[in-house]
Parts: structure tokens; C-alpha cells; sequence
């Protein structure tokens, strides 16, 4: 007895709880107010020790919990593959560096290693509606090459081959979806696999690029950047 009670005394201080974050549910709506009871208290016996958290001193800090590897060692703070959380601050940042330093309204896309779209964002302002498509391209080109958009157009175009002009043309009509141009930063972890990549669009293509380094330079996150340094002349950082 004593046991259904204080189950049912969870129950109700539960219900409560869901209650107070939300408005009330109406008469009738039993059901739904079940199916939250219960996510609620599914979400209580949730362990948050997988979940990466942000340190705040002057940028946001990579702390991890991941298990010591097999046969013992340090744990890895190295990062397998972006999530939300790591795309939205890098994205944030980038917006930070491009508004600092004066630069035309740009668009930012953060790609996973598959090249599946994790976050984009527009700044306010006069921005052409091909921008986030081309963010969205210099991105997809280094996830895709395992290198920068910028390396990637050198490779082809650098020696003037009419062969390899060609060959860089051909992949990007089969495709329709890579950038031959600056913007595009390949992001590896400290294993030196590409886990994601940073697409800017919107100013000129240094600017687009040294966006999206100095972002996740000063995100504070072990990741490196390819290129590894940036070529803008018009920053004012």
C-alpha cells in the first residue's frame, strides 16, 4: 500500500511539474496528457553523461565524458562527428567574425562528414536568395574532396591543364552541387579525419573564408581547419 502511494504521489508531483512548463491541458485530452507524463518521467532516468557540454570563458570550450579506450589510457577528446550543439556555435561564430569586421551579409551552412545539413543561417540585411545554395555548395565540396573549396579549385585549375579544367567542370555539372571557389573550410579532428566542413557565402571569397576559420579558432573546439591559415587582407581583427 505504502508503495502504490508514494507511486502515485510521483505521479502527481510529475504532472504538476509538466504543468507548470506548459499550459494547462484541457478536459478530455487525457491521453495526450499521459503520453507526456510518461515522456517526462522517461527523461528523469536519462543519463546526461553522453551529452557534450559547453564551458563559458571567453568562447564556448569541448569537454567530453567518453570512456577511457579498451586495455585502459586517457580518455579521446577527439570529436567523431559534429551534432547540433557544435554546428550552431560555429555558425553563431562565424555571424560574430563577419559582423566585427564589417563584412556584406553572408550566409553560413555547417555540414556533418555525410554532407547532411546541420545548420544554416542568414544574416539580416540584403542577401541574395543564391547565397545559402552556395554556402551550402563550398561545404559539400569539402566533406565530398576531404579538402577547402579553395584547395580544391587550386588542384584543378592551378597548372592551366586543359585536361584538369575539364575534369573539375565535369564533377561539379554531375553533382550540381560543388564550389570551385574560397568559403569552403574542411574541419578535422585531432585523428585528422574531415568530421564536417563551414560553407560561407555573401562577401568576397577571403572574407567568406576567414568567416568561417576564425570561428572555429576561437570556438576553443580540437578541430583544425584546412586551409590552415587565411588569406583575407580586408579583415579588421
Amino acid at each position: 500500500m505504502r508503495a502504490a502511494s508514494a507511486s502515485s504521489l510521483l505521479l502527481l508531483l510529475a504532472a504538476r511539474r509538466i504543468d507548470a512548463f506548459g499550459p494547462a491541458l484541457l478536459p478530455g485530452r487525457a491521453v495526450h496528457r499521459t503520453v507526456a507524463l510518461r515522456s517526462y518521467l522517461d527523461n528523469l532516468s536519462g543519463s546526461p553523461s553522453d551529452v557534450p557540454r559547453w564551458t563559458t570563458s571567453d568562447a564556448p570550450r569541448w569537454t567530453t565524458t567518453d570512456a577511457a579506450p579498451v586495455g585502459g589510457g586517457a580518455p579521446s577528446t577527439s570529436i567523431a562527428k559534429l551534432n547540433l550543439e557544435i554546428a550552431d556555435a560555429l555558425a553563431s561564430g562565424v555571424v560574430a567574425v563577419a559582423k566585427r569586421n564589417y563584412f556584406p551579409p553572408i550566409v553560413v551552412s555547417v555540414l556533418d562528414k555525410s554532407a547532411n545539413m546541420l545548420v544554416q543561417k542568414r544574416m539580416d540585411g540584403d542577401v541574395h536568395a543564391a547565397f545559402p545554395e552556395f554556402s551550402y555548395a563550398k561545404a559539400y565540396t569539402c566533406v565530398t574532396m576531404n579538402t577547402s573549396s579553395r584547395d580544391f579549385q587550386a588542384k584543378y585549375t592551378k597548372e592551366n591543364d586543359p585536361g584538369k579544367i575539364a575534369q573539375v567542370n565535369s564533377m561539379m555539372a554531375i553533382t550540381g552541387k560543388m564550389a570551385a571557389f574560397p568559403g569552403g573550410v574542411a574541419l578535422r579532428n585531432g585523428d585528422g579525419d574531415v568530421v564536417g566542413a563551414i560553407g560561407v557565402s555573401g562577401a568576397a571569397g577571403d572574407e567568406d573564408e576567414y568567416a568561417a576559420l576564425r570561428a572555429v579558432w576561437e570556438s576553443g573546439l580540437p578541430l583544425t581547419t584546412q586551409p590552415a591559415e587565411h588569406s583575407c587582407s580586408t579583415a579588421r581583427d
